[in-house]
């Protein structure tokens, strides 16, 4: 038997249970939050930097789930697969995880629309950000290159470019002769 569709991975119990927190927010009825006991600092799994190590943990396990399935119900050429070497792409991650939970809500959705606009919309426009980021790197083709600008970002953040720039922000927003502050390579 030949299945044309396989379902979409359901997110760990951990998500799960973060996202009812974040529905009982949403609907923003006090006494709900308050037996509830939810603090209103409830981490974002979509933004997996906001979540403890744990979770954060099994986000990043479903999002490989979901990069997979991707692959195997969406990629028909090459170029267009989520490269195995995701996780070492930091525009990828952050996108990958949204995408997912768009994802997830659409089918969650009591109606096509939301699933329709993830096709129409969410999905090819992740793709073309991910390619044209990619450009033509060896990961599209399953070797990992390491960042090609990390060395201009290396000099993006040196001490002497950051002085420039602390100067420059002086420069804009004091009077011409006031005093320039010494600066120590930072902002602080």
């Amino acid at each position: 038997m030949t299945i044309i569709s396989t379902r979409f991975p359901a997110p760990p119990g951990s998500v799960t249970r973060v996202l009812d927190m974040l529905a009982i927010l949403r609907r923003g009825d006090p006494g709900e939050i308050e037996e509830a006991g939810i603090a209103y600092d409830v981490p974002r799994p979509w933004i997996p930097a906001t979540c403890p190590a744990d979770l954060r943990e099994d986000v990043w396990g479903w999002c490989d789930d979901v990069a997979a399935w991707i692959n195997h119900e969406y990629a028909w050429r090459p170029a267009q697969m989520i490269p195995p070497c995701w996780p070492h792409h930091a525009h990828i991650a952050r996108e990958l995880a949204v995408l997912a939970f768009l994802r997830w809500t659409a089918e969650a959705s009591t109606g096509p629309e939301a699933v329709e606009d993830w096709h129409r919309y969410t999905f090819p426009m992740f793709c073309d950000r991910m390619t044209g980021r990619l450009g033509e790197s060896k990961c599209r083709t399953g070797e990992h290159v390491q960042w090609p600008a990390e060395s201009r970002y290396h000099s993006y953040i040196a001490a002497m470019a950051n002085d420039d720039r602390q100067r420059a922000f002086h420069a804009d927003t004091h009077r011409p002769n006031a005093p320039t502050p010494i600066l120590a390579g930072r902002r602080g």
